[in-house]
């Protein structure tokens, strides 16, 4: 069993996304590569989840043509990525390491530790009670059971009419558990609430530390150092809205759609945007690609992003374009911002 989620944990988060990076997006960061094609496949799986949400089709159906889909085309740019280290040789690809100081390699190992065990305390001892969670995680649970694409009230078993309630069934991240579940045999809920938020926790602060890196990009150990101190800040301020709100998304409830929504989507736009700003005319192609999908793919997290999504591209467009008094760029940002904009008018009707 644990070979088995291993193996689709590997596949659905790294083979296919780096794969499909590969096969479309034409840049030298692989992380470029990586986040594209993780949320092209995202992109693909909110397609899917729609269309067999509306026909009432098999959720297995549906799991088996994703993977059929997204396993083809992730083969073929492993291919491409085999050819060109083949062509290059293995100095083009192998990852260019400083010399990091004794310092460093103990605030690394402290920032590490730091998020281990918070994925530890999230994992072992974490208890939340919210309607939406509930929902979400209900909904994770009937899919699989009911084999229909939330379809069917998890608290009545009643069958809900398609597109019952929009923006539950758009952002239908707690489905894309439910495919996990059916890869790999474990319980949704559990793949829900307590393996995918190993994955998205290491994500976040692996973009909170991109960030920090941008700005302090001469000083590592700087870097690390503003890491530890971000990290002090979020635990301080979840304890002092304890007596206000019981919600702290990156520490409390980090599997739900509004925590990848302000801890992954909202920075992974925003590191994006300055990497852009960096990077030579044909890197620049790239990140534009990793954008347009980002904005697709964030349409299956959260309806929050609904909203949010357009302003800050709005914002941080109009910046853009103003500091480079390059006003053609304008269309692409709102290019990126489409779907997430038809998504709030689908909604708000």
């Amino acid at each position: 069993m644990i070979v088995r989620v291993c193996a689709v944990l590997l596949f659905a988060l790294l083979v296919v996304p780096f794969g499909v990076g590969e096969a479309f997006i034409n840049a030298r960061d692989k992380r470029l590569v990586y986040f594209g094609g993780l949320f092209a496949s995202l992109t693909v799986f909110e397609i899917l989840m729609l269309i067999f949400h509306a026909a009432m089709g098999s959720l297995r159906v549906m799991t088996a043509l994703w993977c059929l889909l997204c396993g083809a085309v992730a083969v073929y740019g492993w291919r491409k990525y085999g050819r060109s280290v083949g062509k290059n040789g293995l100095a083009s690809v192998r990852v260019s390491l400083k010399d990091w100081t004794w310092t460093e390699k103990l605030l690394l190992a402290v920032c590490l530790g730091l998020v281990a065990l918070q994925i530890a305390n999230m994992v072992f001892n974490v208890t939340y009670k919210n309607w939406d969670d509930e929902t979400y995680c209900a909904n994770a649970v009937g899919a699989v059971y009911t084999d229909l694409v939330n379809r069917v009230a998890p608290e009545s078993g009643v069958l809900h009419p398609a597109f019952y309630n929009k923006k539950y069934v758009i952002a239908g991240w707690p489905i894309y558990s439910s495919m996990l579940s059916v890869l790999s045999g474990v319980h949704a809920a559990i793949i829900y609430r307590t393996i995918l938020p190993i994955f998205e926790i290491a994500l976040a602060y692996y973009l909170l530390y991109s960030l920090l890196r941008h700005f302090l990009r001469d000083d590592r150990r700087k870097a690390l150092m503003a890491f530890v101190f971000v990290y002090q800040f979020f635990l301080l301020a979840a304890k002092s809205m304890s007596q206000f709100s019981n919600e702290w998304w990156l520490l409390v409830n980090s599997w739900t759609g509004k925590a990848l929504a302000f801890n992954v989507v909202t920075p992974l736009v925003l590191w994006l945007i300055l990497t852009m700003e960096d990077t030579d005319p044909a890197e620049r192609k790239g990140c534009w690609q990793v954008l347009f999908v980002v904005g697709c793919g964030a349409c299956l997290i959260a309806a929050s992003l609904f909203m949010t999504l357009p302003v800050l591209f709005a914002v941080w467009g109009l910046s853009y374009c103003l500091r480079h008094k390059d006003w053609s760029q304008l269309w692409k940002f709102a290019l990126c911002a489409a779907p997430t904009a038809v998504c709030a008018l689908i909604t708000l009707r």
